[in-house]
């Protein structure tokens, strides 16, 4: 039989045979060469997983981080809406969270230094030098409320004016001139009361003239 012996002293094994090692007591210190599997694992482990963190991006340069960090192979959430305007939806559709991105890393590949370097990113958001996670279930929460490409569409609907209503003439010669909704004259036409070098008057225009009452269902998380 042979025993083979590590370099800091300690005893190694040798074909399968095992050798008790020496317990330490309270105080005590380990052998020299002693490895401490349990902690060494322990650190493997907590580094071994991926957690959300928050990203700060360059003004108006959300989409070109988030385009840079995926084509890296970072997962992203990039949460758009698109709004709309007198009823129509603006082509472009924008930031839910003007400036700032969600990005998964993975600790145990210890990469994510590369994220603050990335065109369009200012820096991780960080608290006193430590990671702030960000629970998945967030951003799951986030996700069933957008469509398959992360954009929530906003929900408007058009309804009458009311009495009492401020409304703001848009189109002829009174442009530019908000008023007061008083009523409905007929189809085509309506009342407001305008307020005009300290008096007020009433006048009759083309209903046309104004703008929609909008009523938008904005996303709410």
């Amino acid at each position: 039989m042979r025993l083979t012996f590590s370099p800091g002293g300690g005893i190694g094994r040798h074909k399968g045979l095992k050798i008790p090692r020496r317990k330490l007591r309270a105080g005590s210190s380990p052998a020299p060469g002693t490895i401490f599997k349990l902690d060494y694992m322990k650190a493997k482990k907590d580094r071994s997983k991926c957690i959300w963190v928050l990203v700060y991006t360059k003004a108006k340069q959300e989409k070109r981080a988030n385009e840079n960090l995926k084509k890296q192979g970072f997962k992203t959430f990039l949460p758009m809406v698109l709004k709309s305007k007198n009823g129509r939806k603006i082509n472009k559709p924008v930031p839910i969270f003007p400036r700032y991105l969600f990005v998964e890393i993975d600790l145990s590949l210890n990469n994510w230094s590369v994220v603050n370097s990335s065109y369009g990113v200012s820096n991780i958001v960080m608290f006193s030098e430590e990671f702030t996670p960000i629970s998945p279930k967030i951003i799951l929460a986030m996700r069933k409320k957008l469509d398959a490409q992360d954009v929530y569409k906003e929900d408007v609907s058009i309804i009458d004016f009311q009495r009492g209503d401020s409304v703001s003439i848009e189109r002829g010669r009174l442009a530019g001139i908000d008023a007061v909704f008083l009523s409905k004259k007929s189809n085509d036409r309506v009342t407001l009361l305008l307020k005009l070098l300290n008096t007020t008057v009433t006048t009759d225009l083309h209903k046309s003239n104004l703008g929609n009452k909008e009523i938008i269902k904005s996303i709410k998380f």
